[in-house]
């Protein structure tokens, strides 16, 4: 019972004073202010506070002296403080020269804590050194409906007949789509066929809406960047390799082309890839691609060339262009 009592006064104590003063019984603490370790028989200041993973429990934050009241300055006005040695559970079994060093070190952080903070002053401008007084500064006014840099896209379209014919209206796009800039394909029925998409995809109760069909447009090519107003940095498009060989250049931008179209359109990035290393690779070969047998097997074989890409090489020398690319051109991706 006796002990019971001793073990319950400790912890009303500790309650009514959250701050505990000693020498470390070990140089296992670290001080929470400078993250320095305590050394063994160094006196350390402990706050007392909620163990955030365990209800009921407390916990101590030990730091060294001069650190603590570092910290004690930084708090809010409404956080509970050392102010007085009698606030420190342990203070009165110290000794003498002990005490001073604490005693010092509140003095110190108590005059410190009513000092006036000092307020940054303004710097003088170049202005007001030379004599002038300053300028005040003024709100700048909005800036105007219209006037804004560059013309808007709904302008580019302005006399264009919404309900026109889908030919017609296609026509419209495309004229405005030439002198922007935009890279249409140059398969004609390809470009057909991706404006239409972009126009039919923004019609709303019979009318087409020019300026979203052009931004549809601009993003299924890759450039939003040519949109006027648009704040999209251009991507660098990568081109195709130079070859050694200059007669080898057509199969390599056949390739490379092809690879692009799986990438983007048919989202299959193993194909693409597979492409595009022929493309290098025939790129960096140093004699005249003849066959595709010649190139696919044997003491001439290309690092990535197989049996597949070899009938793809023969159907550009023979035809004079990958058949699958053809069909890619033309917006046949089935």
């Amino acid at each position: 019972a006796r002990l019971f009592a001793q073990s319950t006064f400790r912890i009303v104590n500790r309650i009514a004073m959250p701050f505990v003063i000693e020498k470390a019984k070990s140089g296992r603490s670290t001080c929470k202010k400078s993250k320095e370790k305590i050394a063994q028989g160094e006196l350390r200041i402990g706050r007392i506070v909620d163990n955030p993973h365990n209800e009921g429990v407390t916990m101590t934050m030990w730091y060294k002296v001069a650190p603590f009241f570092e910290m004690q300055l930084k708090q809010r006005k409404t956080t509970k403080k050392v102010e007085s040695s009698d606030q420190l559970e342990g203070f009165d079994s110290l000794e003498e020269g002990d005490k001073k060093t604490v005693k010092e070190a509140l003095k110190k952080f108590l005059e410190d804590k009513d000092k006036p903070k000092a307020t940054k002053k303004r710097k003088k401008t170049n202005e007001e050194k030379s004599g002038g007084e300053r300028k005040k500064k003024t709100k700048k006014s909005p800036k105007k409906e219209g006037k804004t840099k560059g013309p808007k896209v709904e302008n580019l379209f302005k006399g264009a007949n919404p309900e026109a014919l889908p030919k017609e209206a296609a026509h419209t796009i495309a004229e405005v789509a030439k002198s922007l800039g935009f890279p249409l394909p140059e398969d004609e029925t390809n470009a057909k066929i991706k404006i239409g998409q972009c126009l039919m995809g923004n019609k709303t109760d019979g009318k087409f809406d020019y300026a979203k069909a052009l931004k549809a447009l601009a993003g299924e090519l890759g450039c939003p960047e040519k949109i006027p107003g648009s704040k999209v940095k251009p991507k660098k498009k990568r081109t195709a390799p130079e070859a050694v060989i200059a007669e080898n250049q057509k199969i390599v931008n056949q390739f490379w082309e092809l690879g692009g179209f799986e990438f983007k359109e048919k989202q299959n990035k193993t194909k693409g890839l597979a492409y595009l290393k022929v493309a290098r690779n025939v790129a960096k070969a140093t004699f005249k691609v003849e066959s595709g047998d010649q190139v696919s097997k044997g003491k001439m074989k290309i690092e990535g060339v197989g049996k597949a890409s070899g009938f793809k090489i023969n159907e550009i020398i023979n035809d004079g262009v990958i058949n699958r690319l053809e069909r890619y051109r033309k917006g046949d991706f089935e």
